[in-house]
C-alpha cells in the first residue's frame, strides 16, 4: 500500500505541475516558469514510472532495508552514498540536456549585442528585452537550425507579401511597412530602403523592430499590466494597430471581456478571418493569436539570461 500511495502522490504532483505552470507564469509575469514547470512535471512522472517498473521487475528487492543494512558498515555506507551520487548525477545530466535544448541559435549569439545596443539607444527602460530577441526568432526562424534563423537575409515571399530580415519588414499591394517606418522615424532610418544594400543591414533591421514595437507600446493605453500592454504591442506588430483597436473595441462590447487584458479577454474577440489561407496553412486569426504567446512563453525563456538587464 505505501508504494501505491507514493506512486499516486508523485503522479498527482506531476499532473499539477504540468497543468498549473503556464497559468502561474502568466499570473506572475514570468514566462520562464512555464517550461521549467513542464520539465519538473515530466521528471516527477518519470520517477513515479521508474518506481513502478522497478517493483515489477524486482518485486522482492526492498531498497530501504538494503540501504539500512549496508549502512551498518563503513564500506556499505560508502556504496550507498555512491549510489545516491549516481542518481543525482543522472538528474543533473537530464537537466543539462534540457538546458542544451534551450540554447540560443548561433545567429542570435552574433546579433544579440546589436539588438541590446538598439534597445539601449531607442527604447531605454524597456522592461522585457528578452521578448524582442524572442520576436526575432519568431519572425526569422522556420526552425532553430535553419540557415535563415537570426539571419538578416531571411526572406518570405508569397503571392500576397514580401517580408525581409530579422523582423520580416513587409510590403504588399496595400501597404509598405518599411516606407511607413522611414516616414515615422526619418532620423533613425535614413538611408534604409528596399532598393539598397542597406535593406540587409542588421543594425537597420533590428532598429526598425525596436522602433515599431516602441511605437505600438506608446499608442496602446489603458492596459491592466505592462505584460498585457506588451502582448498587445506584439500582436499589433503582427496584425496592425488598427486590427488591435478593433479587437479591443469588440471586447469592450462583449459581456465579461476586459479590453485592458489580452490573455483570456481581447485575444478571444476579433473580426479577423478564421478561414485557412493558402500558402500559410492557417487563418489570419490563428496566426495573429498565436504570435504573442509564442514570443512570450515559448521562445522568450532561452533569451532571459542573455538579454534581460541590458
Amino acid at each position: 500500500m505505501p508504494d501505491v500511495i507514493r506512486v499516486a502522490t508523485m503522479t498527482a504532483v506531476a499532473v499539477v505541475l504540468l497543468l498549473v505552470s503556464t497559468p502561474i507564469a502568466q499570473a506572475l509575469g514570468e514566462p520562464a516558469i512555464a517550461p521549467w514547470g513542464m520539465f519538473a512535471g515530466l521528471a516527477t512522472f518519470g520517477v513515479a514510472l521508474s518506481h513502478v517498473f522497478r517493483r515489477a521487475l524486482f518485486p522482492y528487492l526492498d531498497l530501504r532495508a538494503t540501504a539500512y543494512r549496508a549502512c551498518t558498515t563503513s564500506e556499505g555506507a560508502g556504496r550507498v552514498f555512491l549510489g545516491v551520487c549516481i542518481v543525482l548525477a543522472s538528474l543533473l545530466l537530464l537537466m543539462g540536456g534540457v538546458a542544451k535544448a534551450g540554447e540560443v541559435p548561433p545567429g542570435a549569439v552574433q546579433y544579440m549585442p546589436v539588438l541590446k545596443d538598439e534597445i539601449r539607444t531607442n527604447w531605454p527602460g524597456m522592461h522585457m528585452p528578452s521578448a524582442l530577441a524572442a520576436q526575432v526568432e519568431q519572425e526569422s526562424c522556420v526552425s532553430l537550425k535553419s540557415a535563415r534563423c537570426w539571419n538578416p537575409r531571411a526572406e518570405l515571399r508569397t503571392s500576397r507579401e514580401q517580408g525581409v530580415g530579422f523582423g520580416q519588414v513587409t510590403r504588399t499591394a496595400r501597404f509598405d511597412a518599411l516606407a511607413e517606418l522611414r516616414e515615422q522615424f526619418p532620423e533613425q532610418l535614413r538611408g534604409w530602403s528596399w532598393s539598397s544594400a542597406t535593406l540587409y543591414d542588421p543594425h537597420y533591421q533590428l532598429r526598425a523592430l525596436v522602433l515599431m514595437d516602441r511605437r505600438n507600446w506608446g499608442v496602446i493605453t489603458g492596459t491592466a499590466t505592462p505584460d498585457d500592454r506588451l502582448a498587445m504591442a506584439l500582436t499589433a506588430y503582427n496584425g496592425g494597430l488598427g486590427g488591435l483597436s478593433s479587437d479591443r473595441r469588440m471586447c469592450a462590447a462583449t459581456r465579461g471581456c476586459d479590453p485592458g487584458r489580452w490573455f483570456g479577454h481581447v485575444e478571444r474577440t476579433s473580426l479577423k478571418s478564421r478561414t485557412v489561407v493558402g500558402g500559410y496553412g492557417r487563418s489570419f486569426f490563428a496566426i495573429n493569436r498565436a504570435y504573442a504567446p509564442a514570443v512570450l512563453f515559448t521562445r522568450r525563456p532561452k533569451y532571459v539570461p542573455y538579454m534581460d538587464g541590458v
